[in-house]
């Protein structure tokens, strides 16, 4: 099992963003079909900015790198994690300069629509420490965790693992062992 440096040498792609004229940054690390789930990292460039009011059906969740996201009136800045849940109405979308996100995925890319959703979901930002904890729900399957020196443990779901001390990321299979990293480490679990 090896972990990804997310500051190292990574195969980066332009992506652009529905409702801003400035294409971001991406590094697709994780996807699977099965589950219509993606992990990325995502780099903003200077002064991006979405002024555009709408929702999208998938289900977003990141956490905070370097600089800081702000959307419908919620900012997150570093060391943060920012759900966006889906459909949730997005407005006033903007970063600080060298903006970088985790972002996990849960649901159908694209599929902009402008305007709010019937049955819009909520946004909500809290600080990356061991008290952060999303449990499943209706609207997001799966759950988020934050665990203190997490090594050498197992799930008996895939994860996703992001150790912020380190800057290092890592997708770890059901029942392997995760690697033996010390420090906060933030865990996406998939089941």
């Amino acid at each position: 099992m090896t972990t990804t440096d997310l500051n190292g040498d990574l195969s980066w792609t332009e992506h652009a963003i529905s409702g801003s004229d400035k294409p971001a940054r991406m590094v697709m690390l994780h996807a699977s079909a099965e589950r219509n789930t993606r992990t990325v990292l995502v780099e903003f460039p200077p002064a991006w900015s979405r002024d555009a009011v709408g929702h999208q059906p998938a289900g977003e969740e990141m956490v905070i790198l370097a600089g800081a996201l702000s959307i419908s009136g919620h900012t997150a800045p570093k060391g943060s994690y920012l759900l966006v849940e889906p459909r949730a109405t997005r407005s006033a979308t903007s970063v600080e300069d060298g903006t970088r996100a985790l972002v996990w995925f849960s649901g159908p890319g694209g599929g902009w629509t402008d305007g709010a959703a019937d049955d819009a979901g909520a946004i909500s930002t809290a600080p990356v420490t061991v008290d952060l904890s999303r449990a499943p729900s209706d609207r997001m399957s799966g759950s988020v965790s934050v665990h203190v020196d997490l090594a050498e443990q197992t799930f008996p779901n895939d994860v996703d693992v992001l150790w912020t001390d380190h800057g290092r990321w890592a997708h770890v299979a059901s029942g392997e062992v995760v690697p033996g990293l010390t420090g906060t480490a933030v865990v996406r679990h998939w089941g």
